[in-house]
């Protein structure tokens, strides 16, 4: 096997569910399982403390009967050398990881499912339930280690919080990365109308996301849904459209004031919370909102423009997946400010993206092509990507203008923000100057009718 699990491993597997071939399914997917659990045995060999090793290598001995290494074990032994030497206990203590995901998964039970199917030739039949178990176990665990490269995704697991980590060059793209949460505030007169803007240019594009999601889906009535980042729910009840078969739709936001107001008001089946996606209490929130709800999961879960102002937008979408019913689907929608082309602008829209994430507290401006690979290393299933393309070709003066209002109007908050903290500062006055003529700038070469921009809307669809 290589380094990697493929595509097509998967693939296959999904391939024999879809046959009714449940068996094989529980057998592949063991398969893949042990060589997981024997690649993450041996770093547990090459870096956890000597104490730890030491119980390893003594369950190892026990297990084999002296004269037999893990390498030529089986998944039954492997899962008992695991549960031996308590060793995921030991590696989340060591690295100071939630071990959670890896942990609920009961190995045990899979082994006594692979052992009657290959043992028990009165009782060699298995249900989809039993397959469908077994492949979740192993997308759990890959969703953990990661999919691709997967000894470099099990070297990164043991990496210890408090080690070191050898520094690596960060390009413009990624530096976001290193940003806490964004200052985003979608309360202000101004943004609420550039919301208004940007849902009237994806309103097309998010219908033809909904509607590929509903035609796809085995349950055509009495949906649930849920829309994560609804402000004032503008949005929410132009996207979960009143003739689509949803029963009752939630949505959540940061902003409480905003959810304070729209909960006084009769919305009809569209419910709203406030609600902190990156607090401790997340799945207690969350939980308790289901409960008030009588909802037992969500059939479409739907986020625009809301996970590049999270800091950790990866585990958000890892901890929502368990909300989402089997055979659900996920859609989020971005965009990619390296997406971005401009004709002639002299190299202005570029020195502009530049500056807007030169400072604190600014959203990933470059999350639109990380959507595949979030949702893949979660285990999502037949990802789907889709881009709209807006350009100001044959746009009149009102359209142009609106369009550069809606792309760059609020990046002169992130200089202003700065600039209300210390007013006097001439550092932060010189920024916001800079950036207020650039954007003058910008905006007089848009309503030209010659200048060309053109920028991508991306979204992804994900099935569990």
């Amino acid at each position: 096997m290589q380094d990697f699990i493929r595509a097509d491993q998967l693939d296959k597997i999904e391939h024999f569910i879809a046959l009714g071939y449940y068996d094989s399914a529980v057998k592949e997917s063991c398969a893949l399982l042990e060589e997981i659990l024997k690649k993450v045995y041996r770093q547990a060999l090459a870096d956890l403390p000597i104490e730890d090793r030491t119980v390893l290598l003594e369950s190892e001995e026990k297990i084999g009967n002296r004269n037999k290494s893990y390498t030529k074990f089986g998944f039954g032994e492997l899962v008992g050398l695991f549960n031996r030497s308590r060793l995921l206990e030991r590696w989340g203590k060591y690295t100071q990881s939630n071990m959670g995901i890896i942990r609920s998964i009961s190995l045990d039970y899979i082994v006594d499912l692979r052992n009657r199917l290959t043992h028990d030739q009165a009782n060699q039949m298995c249900t989809k339930a039993e397959a469908n178990l077994a492949y979740d176990a192993l997308t759990n665990w890959l969703s953990f280690i990661g999919y691709k490269e997967m000894d470099r995704g099990i070297e990164k697991a043991f990496t210890s919080l408090n080690g070191e980590e050898k520094k690596q060059e960060v390009s413009i793209y990624d530096k976001v990365k290193e940003k806490v949460n964004s200052d985003y505030d979608s309360s202000s007169v101004r943004e609420k109308r550039r919301l208004k803007l940007q849902s009237s240019y994806s309103e097309e594009f998010d219908a033809q996301c909904f509607e590929y999601v509903l035609n796809r889906m085995d349950k055509k009535q009495g949906l649930i849904g849920l829309d994560i980042g609804c402000a004032d729910g503008y949005v929410t009840e132009l996207r979960f459209k009143k003739e689509y078969p949803f029963d009752m739709v939630i949505g959540v936001d940061f902003n409480g004031k905003l959810i304070e107001k729209i909960s006084q008001e009769d919305h009809g089946h569209f419910y709203y919370h406030q609600l902190d996606l990156e607090a401790k209490d997340f799945d207690d929130r969350i939980q308790a909102i289901m409960d008030e709800h009588e909802i037992e999961g969500f059939d479409v879960i739907f986020s625009a423009l809301t996970l590049h102002h999270l800091k950790n937008p990866q585990r958000i979408l890892m901890k929502l997946r368990k909300y989402l019913n089997r055979g659900g689907a996920i859609i989020i929608r971005g965009v990619d400010d390296g997406a971005m082309l401009a004709y002639d602008d002299g190299g202005l829209v570029e020195k502009i993206l530049k500056e807007t994430i030169s400072f604190e507290n600014v959203s990933d401006r470059f999350h639109g092509r990380k959507f595949y690979t979030m949702l893949c290393s979660l285990g999502y299933k037949d990802i789907q990507m889709r881009y709209q393309v807006d350009d100001t070709t044959h746009m009149t003066f009102e359209e142009r203008e609106d369009f550069f209002h809606y792309y760059f109007d609020f990046r002169l908050s992130y200089t202003l923000r700065t600039l209300n903290k210390d007013p006097d500062n001439p550092l932060y006055q010189e920024n916001h100057m800079k950036m207020q003529e650039m954007l003058d700038e910008l905006e007089e070469k848009f309503m030209k009718p010659d200048f060309f921009f053109s920028t991508l809307t991306i979204s992804a669809i994900g099935f569990k």
